[in-house]
């Protein structure tokens, strides 16, 4: 069996040095038990028939520092900082796990994950769904390989795809991991090694995932086909490669029926039935022109679009029906999308422009009792809150808005680097309704807590 490749155990040093600096870590390798909640925090019922106590409900925020290796865990309740923990390095991107429960603290260039557990998870007790509370902390389990890079998560896995590094010869890779291996500190999780670098995507599918492949003589290192591999225990089998070529791919998405990846010449669409997958193209429409190519992919479980970016543009993607179709979100002039994805339990798509702008679609393309109306399009602008009076001209070389969305509740998040706030956006009444004023310049965020689950609606 082989090796495990990508977790590598903190050392004595490491830890003496996080101890010394942080106080009440915790311990994420522990037994998971109910704790004490967390005082100060207000009394939420859950809707269902026990008691869950003071468990948050609407969530955490893990906010890392410009230029710094600092991250600080905010309660959303009430506002208060819980802690600050230490990473080895300066993040490059912050990512939610799959169950929302641990932050993903990617660390591009020293090719190291490390991950922060925010404290507030649920568990499945059989008759009902148990929700916790607990301190965050810094976990132990660390994933380190060359240069990761793109992170996608389902509600029950996530892929982490390190690019490899051409000048090192050192070849790209693929983990797949659950929050359980989080929590166990796991080394069992399935791991894709390839025999060549590449900037690629992959998508975690059950016991499959859907990867790139890159063609070691190629003169770009963007891969240009999909393979499809089968997990046994601690690594991937490859099952097939898709005839289908792809172009200068990047970005990728999925739903509950379909993968997608972004091609220079459209859409490369990869349909599952069971263990059956196919493979299809969408090619790009006439509104593309120029270099325009998707190179942005997003998709939500229950959602039947999924949503591309060329540049500022936004196109829906019915994948089934092999359509895709420009979006007008009224962007102002100038106006680069740099924060976007689903929200309010996929009812909503916010997109935040890096003119200080949140705009606010709702979101249409559920197939309600069969049938969509002819006409109605899948996204429709509904509101647009201006995040800033500011002058956007002023915002300090290496920093941008920030977003981060609540998978509890319509709320959305965004910070603010000229300023050092942090904003709450009610995406229902389209208003800011709080600013919080920070002690340092942010730099990324992300959301963690209990997810409110999306409605399946017919189709």
């Amino acid at each position: 069996m082989l090796q495990p490749k990508l977790q590598k155990k903190l050392s004595l040093v490491a830890l003496l040095v996080a101890t010394s600096l942080l106080s009440a870590c915790g311990d994420s390798t522990t037994n998971i038990v109910e704790k004490e909640p967390i005082a100060g925090d207000d009394e939420h019922d859950h809707g269902d028939d026990h008691d869950h106590g003071d468990i948050s409900s609407v969530g955490r925020l893990v906010i890392s520092a410009k230029d710094s290796n600092l991250l600080s865990v905010y309660e959303l309740e009430d506002g208060s900082l819980l802690d600050t923990f230490a990473v080895a390095d300066t993040p490059s991107a912050l990512a939610a796990s799959a169950g929302k429960r641990y932050a993903l603290v990617v660390q591009r260039t020293t090719d190291r994950v490390e991950f922060v557990d925010g404290g507030l998870f649920q568990e499945d007790h059989v008759d009902h769904l148990h929700d916790y509370q607990q301190a965050p902390a810094l976990s132990s389990f660390v994933l380190s390989d060359s240069r990761p890079t793109h992170i996608s998560s389902t509600d029950s896995q996530t892929a982490v795809f390190f690019d490899g590094d051409g000048n090192s010869s050192t070849p790209a890779a693929v983990a797949v991991i659950t929050d359980a291996d989080i929590t166990t500190d796991s080394n069992g999780y399935p791991v894709l090694h390839y025999t060549t670098h590449m900037h690629g995507a992959a998508q975690a599918r059950g016991e499959y995932v859907l990867s790139t492949i890159r063609d070691a003589n190629s003169a770009t290192t963007l891969p240009d086909q999909v393979g499809l591999y089968h997990a046994h225990d601690d690594h991937f089998d490859e099952e097939r490669v898709f005839t289908e070529t792809c172009p200068g791919l990047h970005g990728s998405a999925q739903n509950a029926h379909v993968i997608a990846f972004g091609c220079t010449d459209g859409v490369l669409v990869i349909t599952q039935e069971g263990e059956t997958f196919t493979a299809s193209k969408i090619a790009n429409t006439d509104d593309f022109s120029g270099t325009m190519r998707i190179g942005t992919l997003v998709g939500a479980e229950h959602a039947e679009h999924l949503v591309g970016f060329a540049g500022s543009s936004m196109f829906a993607i019915h994948a089934e029906d092999g359509d895709m179709d420009l979006v007008d979100w009224q962007g102002g002039e100038g106006a680069d999308i740099i924060g976007y994805g689903f929200a309010d339990k996929g009812e909503k798509f916010v997109l935040l422009d890096n003119q200080g702008y949140l705009t606010i679609l709702n979101y249409h393309g559920h197939a309600h009792d069969g049938a969509v109306e002819a006409e109605e399009p899948a996204f429709e602008f509904a509101a647009k809150v201006q995040l800033t009076s500011a002058d956007v001209s002023t915002m300090p070389e290496g920093s941008r808005f920030e977003l981060a969305i609540s998978a509890s509740d319509d709320k959305v998040y965004v910070t603010n680097p000229i300023d050092s706030t942090l904003l709450t956006v009610d995406i229902a009444d389209a208003e800011v309704v709080s600013s919080k004023q920070l002690n340092f310049m942010p730099h990324k965020l992300v959301w963690l807590g209990i997810a409110e689950a999306a409605e399946a609606h017919d189709h």
